[in-house]
């Protein structure tokens, strides 16, 4: 039921040489992750991104070959991380249920759980981090939504195919809208927009990511296995 990528998988994003100095990489990276963050891949320039990084654009493509090098590799350093955890999750409750079925809850939570509660790099922000990929799941340009896919397509099919299973009596076309409903939850989650602080009279924070799952989850799984309308 996956969708298949319109892309072949991307090689490794890695710099093409190896850096001279330590960091200089991973600053190209921290400045590029929050430049995406903030105006999308199409609204940032490379040249943009060597000017915060304090290096010139030869020196930038040294290390990485394009703007789409820089964007898969800062994709890939919390992306792939959050996937393989959901993963491995996934895999330890399957054992848990030797049946096959996981409870509905349990998948629900491992499936938001790394993405909400990702740690941040050593030295890195959460926010521009968290900022990074929820725009990554809204933002239009084609190379986003490949690089997406790419990241996140395979996973999202084990999870809905365990979904499946906890919820038979879900026709298929059904559930795939409510599974993309429930992305579209945690993605506003992760933006963690001043809304939720100010409708609570600030009962709520929005940077409370344990509270945030312990609310999301079952209202995630109250709308997938809700009744199917007639």
């Amino acid at each position: 039921m996956a969708r298949k990528s319109i892309s072949k998988k991307p090689k490794p994003a890695a710099p093409r040489r190896k850096a001279s100095r330590p960091n200089l990489t991973e600053r190209i990276l921290d400045v590029a992750e929050e430049l995406f963050g903030r105006v999308g891949y199409g609204g940032t320039t490379t040249r943009a991104i060597a000017s915060r990084a304090r290096v010139n654009v030869g020196q930038l493509h040294y290390y990485f070959e394009s703007k789409r090098a820089i964007f898969e590799a800062v994709v890939a350093r919390h992306g792939t991380e959050v996937t393989e955890r959901r993963r491995q999750l996934l895999v330890e409750a399957k054992a848990r249920y030797p049946r096959g079925i996981v409870p509905l809850e349990v998948l629900v939570d491992a499936l938001v759980r790394p993405l909400l509660m990702a740690e941040p790099r050593v030295g890195g922000q959460r926010r521009a981090s968290m900022q990074m990929h929820a725009r990554l799941f809204t933002d239009p340009d084609d190379t986003a939504s490949i690089v997406r896919a790419d990241i996140y397509d395979e996973t999202n099919a084990l999870y809905v195919e365990a979904i499946q299973r906890a919820l038979p009596k879900i026709p298929a076309k059904t559930l795939y809208w409510r599974y993309y409903f429930m992305m579209g939850a945690y993605v506003w989650t992760l933006l963690q927009p001043g809304r939720l602080e100010s409708i609570s009279q600030g009962r709520c924070d929005p940077a409370d990511m344990e509270t945030a799952i312990r609310e999301i989850v079952p209202f995630v799984c109250a709308g997938l296995a809700a009744p199917v309308a007639r």
